[in-house]
């Protein structure tokens, strides 16, 4: 059932949602600043430490739709509490590592929990908040993201240079343990199960996802190294191919099954299309410089993880501010209008980020890194509310798995390319793709390098951006549910 404003439930539900966000946020956003530090105490190049963030987001595409699934099966409380358990799990495990590959491993197990806590999260709130209050509840739990980034980057900063960067992961493993208690007392199965579709007939397309894992693994591993080995490497050349059979197969199998994995069929409607294609090229373009910025502050400009982290955190109070201030404006005005002036402003603020050198002022870089946020903060949530209300109630959990899956392809794209052209750059003017040697280099000349490839990955984001703000254009506005007569 839809819980109805009287009710209040809603809120209650909100608060058990929001401190597990907050939780997997703090860690994601946490970890862009501890990058660095781990690549240089596990002696990584940037391509291999780009894998600690892309082996976690292609977990999490892999796992959100399955999580839909489980869900249910199971409902939507039991499948939430798993995925909390998962991520503390694995965020004991990352901090008790021994090597590089046991690291990834657990990153693997902690984001299958996220995965899980994602495709519940947006499916609990479209079912408890009531139709003319979603935008408003999207707003809230949007607003906890952005003060999960102010939190996340302050918290591993200091953590890091106070306690070394594994005591960061124990620091998030406890706070999920208590997100998991709030998440047992709280969350009435009754209530945030709402009208969600009973699995029925044949079961999970384990095909198909296997197939779209293999198809991503096998793109994003060939765009990641093909800078550091050579395009023309025998290995690389045959990736792409190898990538698009996948792609092919998974396609034909997505359209051949009764029940498949992600129903291809609802891409014919050209709105949802659109959305969906506005969704992918915002988050592609909004994402790389969250990447690169702790690279840029700490190997070139010199500054320690405690401050990088007050630094940027600005975005997320950018972030936190305008996504409960949009939530509110799309349901009272409708959603395009919102999502048309945030893509502007982040392809505004790419087209900066390409001008940065090595004097570049601080309080400026500060700014602009709040407006980054602001305007992610006004066409995200916009965009989600939107999403979540093109699907039926009865299958919400599929549409909140499908909104999470091409947000973090959009992440995991943005990283991929941003890694390919700076290693890439690096390579070509003779550099090992080791980031942490450009603060070594006392001649300045691997920082020019760097700062080169910088400011051609903040060029294609823009381009990126520009096409975002395209598709953005071609989306039917929705008509606002609670309009002023």
């Amino acid at each position: 059932m839809t819980i109805t404003r009287a009710d209040n439930y809603q809120w209650i539900a909100l608060f058990a949602v929001s401190l597990s966000v907050f939780t997997t946020v703090v860690d994601f956003s946490g970890i862009t600043v501890a990058l660095p530090t781990m690549a240089d105490d596990l002696d990584l190049s940037l391509p291999a430490a780009s894998w600690i963030i892309l082996a976690s987001t292609l977990t999490i595409i892999a796992v959100l739709v399955p999580a839909a699934s489980l869900s249910d099966k199971i409902g939507r409380k039991r499948s939430y509490t798993l995925g909390l358990a998962l991520f503390a799990i694995g965020a004991i495990g990352v901090a008790l590592s021994p090597s590089f590959g046991f690291l990834i491993g657990a990153r693997i197990v902690q984001s299958a929990g996220i995965g899980i806590v994602q495709t519940n999260s947006y499916a609990i709130i479209a079912t408890v908040f009531p139709a003319n209050q979603r935008g408003k509840g999207i707003g809230a739990y949007t607003s906890t993201v952005g003060l999960a980034g102010i939190a996340g980057p302050i918290i591993g900063g200091v953590v890091v240079d106070a306690l070394g960067w594994r005591s960061f992961f124990v620091i998030t493993a406890g706070l999920a343990i208590i997100a998991t208690v709030a998440a047992i007392r709280l969350l009435d199965p009754a209530r945030v199960d709402g009208e969600r579709k009973r699995a029925t007939g044949p079961g999970f397309d384990w095909v198909g996802a296997a197939l779209s894992a293999a198809m991503l693994s096998v793109f994003i591993a060939a765009i990641n190294t093909g800078s550091r080995v050579g395009w023309d490497s025998t290995s690389i050349i045959a990736a792409f191919p190898i990538g698009f059979i996948l792609l092919g197969l998974f396609v034909w199998r997505e359209l051949s099954i009764e029940r498949p994995m992600i129903d291809l069929r609802v891409f014919t409607n050209a709105p949802y299309s659109f959305s969906m294609a506005t969704r992918f090229f915002g988050f592609m373009s909004g994402s790389g410089w969250r990447f690169m910025m702790p690279f840029y502050l700490q190997e070139v400009r010199g500054f320690q993880p405690s401050q990088v982290g007050l630094i940027i955190f600005s975005s997320a109070v950018g972030m936190a501010i305008f996504s409960y201030i949009s939530g509110r404006l799309s349901d009272r005005y409708g959603t395009r209008r919102w999502v048309m002036l945030g893509l502007v402003i982040v392809v505004l603020a790419s087209i900066f980020y390409s001008t940065l050198d090595l004097d570049t002022p601080v309080a400026l870089i500060v700014f602009v890194l709040f407006i980054s946020g602001m305007g992610l903060g006004f066409w995200e949530v916009p965009n989600t509310t939107s999403a979540m209300d093109t699907g039926e109630e009865s299958a919400i959990n599929t549409t909140g798995a499908l909104v999470n899956v091409t947000r973090n392809a959009g992440n995991i794209a943005s990283i991929a390319i941003a890694s390919s052209i700076v290693t890439g750059v690096l390579v070509a003017r003779g550099f090992e793709p080791d980031i942490s040697l450009v603060g070594k280099d006392e001649t300045g000349m691997m920082a020019g390098a760097f700062l080169d490839g910088a400011r051609w990955v903040f060029i294609a984001l823009a381009v990126v951006g520009a096409a975002s703000v395209l598709a953005g254009w071609r989306v039917v506005m929705r008509k606002p549910k609670n309009s002023p007569q």
